[in-house]
């Protein structure tokens, strides 16, 4: 496709193509690696016209880093807001949304950059604690402390650390990028078998 036909997109597809592009670089470079004009090139359009939606290669980064998180955070919402539901199932779900919208996706590879190259910037990961972080973690600090007044959980202190609920998928995607190639890690295994370190089992279960 010309460049002179895509001017006529839509902008917000235009937009949509530019981030595309934009992951499939950095999951096959990295972001420090990934320049503007690389972007360009893959997207099939100009330069200036990257810059015409994103002043510069973090402002990529972070609608991705957005993109990727607001669904899942709105639906973290949701079901920390059904009060019926138990935190056991809630917690659940949310492995079950990072499986299928994260791990099981080119997203996955976001975490991974944000891990291996995040220190180097530190606007990119200030945006994404900010985010998307922070908001996860006041989400499960609700549903974990929710959790100890029930006398669901196998110890109470969980409920002050949020941040272990985190624990089986950030060793879901260290595994994923060093050791998959080697030997295979099931993730939907290992979040089953966190959920029992977390949580007793209901009444009348003798599991």
């Amino acid at each position: 496709m010309t460049e002179k036909s895509r001017r006529r997109r839509d902008p917000q597809e235009r937009r949509a193509e530019i981030l595309a592009a934009a992951l499939n670089l950095f999951s096959e470079r990295g972001f420090a690696a990934t320049r503007i004009e690389d972007v360009a090139a893959r997207a099939g359009i100009a330069k200036g016209t990257v810059y015409l939606h994103f002043p510069d290669k973090e402002a990529l980064f972070t609608s991705l880093a957005s993109g990727m998180a607001s669904p899942i955070l709105a639906r973290m919402e949701v079901l920390a807001a059904n009060d019926a539901m138990s935190s056991r199932a809630m917690v659940a779900g949310l492995y079950e949304l990072v499986q299928t919208e994260i791990l099981g996706t080119e997203r996955r590879h976001m975490l991974r950059l944000l891990l291996a190259e995040g220190q180097l910037f530190p606007v990119v990961t200030e945006f994404y604690h900010r985010n998307v972080m922070t908001v996860g973690l006041r989400i499960l600090r609700a549903v974990l402390e929710r959790a100890a007044k029930r006398g669901e959980l196998r110890s109470a202190k969980v409920a002050a650390v949020p941040q272990v609920v985190f624990a089986p998928v950030l060793l879901s995607i260290i595994w994923s990028t060093l050791f998959e190639p080697y030997e295979h890690l099931d993730s939907r295994g290992l979040f089953e078998a966190f959920l029992d370190t977390l949580f007793l089992p209901p009444q009348g279960d003798a599991s």
